[in-house]
């Protein structure tokens, strides 16, 4: 898409749609921060018949909001190209509603800078067999999956050189 002459930049992202979807399902399939920030009510609330006084400590479950089936078709699966519709939600990590965040286009950016200039490959046991991660994650306030064994290679002599100059 870019050639080999340089690294991707921001000013690309709109010539890396696919990174982009790529980037957003990640934030929703994986969210690092399963649990929100906890946030204050400023005043009394109702929510589903639930009374919530002002001043109490209420946190969102994001990794309820990004596997809602009536929000997210399949939610399980890993699908970058359920962004193609633009009626699909863009993943809570950032927020929602007025305390949604504008630091999501910034994090995008400096997330997949070098995406596309490396290639990620599973390794190869004594039997010939891939590696495979688990899936499984570790039940922390940040999540993170089991420790996996993987490679990267950089693309080709050349964006070896780009990365390590961009270092």
């Amino acid at each position: 898409m870019l050639g080999h002459s340089r690294l991707p930049k921001v000013e690309d992202r709109p010539r890396l749609k696919y990174v982009d979807r790529v980037v957003q399902e990640t934030l929703r399939w994986g969210p690092v921060t399963p649990i929100a920030v906890p946030h204050t009510c400023f005043k009394d609330d109702i929510y589903k018949s639930y009374r919530i006084p002002k001043g109490a400590i209420v946190m969102g479950n994001v990794w309820a909001m990004t596997c809602d089936k009536n929000v997210y078709k399949d939610p399980e699966v890993f699908e970058p190209d359920r962004y193609l519709d633009p009626a699909t939600p863009f993943s809570p990590v950032f927020g929602w509603g007025r305390r949604h965040s504008s630091w999501t286009i910034i994090t995008l950016h400096y997330d997949r800078l070098y995406f596309d200039d490396v290639r990620y490959r599973t390794i190869i046991d004594s039997d010939g067999k891939e590696v495979l991660p688990s899936g499984k994650m570790i039940n922390a306030i940040v999540l993170t999956p089991e420790r996996f064994e993987f490679e990267l290679t950089p693309r080709s002599a050349k964006h070896e050189e780009l990365i390590r100059g961009g270092l």
